[in-house]
């Protein structure tokens, strides 16, 4: 593995323009197609040291040869480095390597070190995509579940994922595997929940328990009910995964789309285990005409202490939730992000389908998120 660090020496007075700039060209890097890379603030040092660093893993030195090829060859990655420069009293540019006689499993006994840092990217094409197909409990139930882990050595930080309400008891449709893929790449394991009354689990259709017509005042609180007692499932499931010898239990988030981003908010409020949580158009075909779901969310937002990410297709059937749980978190000044991304297809259900479809728009924001938020602890 190669490091790449770079240090900033802000002239007089330009640290923070330093930082907006550094922060300008990660973001170039992403657009690029290239890993986003650790910024580092300065926090106190002995003696003279930088005002701002950036820092970046590569698999291979001939991984940052082709990483620098790419910079060099961008003309607005020259324009940032070139604005950059005019900050600057110094620049230096750091590489390492690892310590081969410190790696995992050296060190001194009884002490679990820090997993090594994913890779960034896996190559999965002659890899199956199939997952194990497991059972865990969540009250009285037996629930199914479907796990997916990357290449590589672990423990590796996981995604509970959450389906929306189209799988229905009997579908062939079980187990997602597009966005596990998106995942696996990424270095992520995923475990997607089969819910109560869904797919291969027990336990009554929503459809069942909810009934009422859409938009009385019955539907809306039956359905705010059910959708509460599913986010139940969802903390059962983050129990499952924890237990899991291949995975780390300090590195869960959750995620999920529609009714699945509804519950992965609520769930997240339950409790502080899982470290960050992605909601994809969490009730966006419900929320003008449910206020009890409406008020059950906004007191999910309220009571939720990790950061949670909010993202919408602009032609979803409403974009009211991003908008209106994002005003709430920074209200509250809760760690939050929230992106309406362009019209996605012609249609509000290809618009609301944004998150098993749009992967290559949504991916690189969400992968950042990600990375920010599971990444594993660093050693000195």
């Amino acid at each position: 593995m190669i490091v790449e660090r770079t240090h900033y020496y802000a002239k007089p007075g330009r640290a923070v323009d330093v930082l907006a700039t550094r922060r300008r060209a990660s973001e170039i890097r992403v657009r690029l197609g290239l890993a986003r890379g650790v910024i580092l603030v300065a926090a106190g040092h002995e003696g003279a040291g930088p005002d701002v660093a950036w820092e970046g893993a590569f698999e291979s030195p001939e991984a940052h040869t082709r990483d620098l090829e790419v910079r060099a060859a961008s003309e607005e990655f020259a324009a940032v480095r070139a604005e950059m420069g005019s900050l600057l009293v110094r620049f230096e540019r750091h590489l390492w390597s690892r310590d081969e006689a410190a790696r995992p499993g050296t060190g001194a006994p009884g002490v679990s070190p820090a997993p090594d840092r994913w890779p960034s990217g896996a190559d999965l094409a002659r890899r199956p995509i199939v997952p194990q197909v497991v059972t865990f409990p969540s009250a009285s139930l037996a629930l199914t579940g479907y796990l997916y882990v990357p290449p590589g050595a672990g423990p590796f930080p996981c995604l509970v994922t959450n389906h929306g309400s189209g799988i229905q008891q009997g579908t062939s449709d079980l187990c997602r595997p597009a966005m596990a893929a998106v995942l696996m790449s990424w270095g992520y394991a995923s475990f997607l929940p089969h819910r109560r009354g869904y797919g291969s689990s027990p336990g009554v259709a929503w459809r069942e328990e909810v009934p009422h017509a859409f938009g009385t005042p019955e539907y809306d609180a039956g359905l705010a009910r059910r959708l509460d007692r599913e986010s139940d499932d969802v903390v059962a499931a983050l129990d499952f995964v924890a237990s899991l010898p291949e995975l780390d239990p300090r590195r869960v988030g959750v995620m999920g789309s529609s009714f699945g981003g509804t519950v992965s908010l609520l769930a997240a409020a339950k409790t502080d285990r899982f470290r960050c949580a992605v909601d994809f158009a969490g009730a966006a075909m419900n929320w003008e005409r449910t206020p009890a779901l409406r008020d059950l969310m906004l007191d999910a937002v309220r009571r939720l202490r990790v950061p949670i990410y909010l993202i919408q297709a602009e032609n979803d059937y409403s974009t009211a939730p991003t908008r209106e749980l994002a005003a709430e978190l920074g209200r509250l000044g809760r760690p939050h992000q929230a992106t309406i991304f362009p019209a996605f297809g012609l249609t509000r259900d290809e618009g609301h389908a944004f998150a098993g479809s749009g992967s290559m728009i949504w991916g690189a924001a969400v992968r950042a998120f990600l990375d920010r938020w599971l990444e594993p602890a660093r050693g000195p």
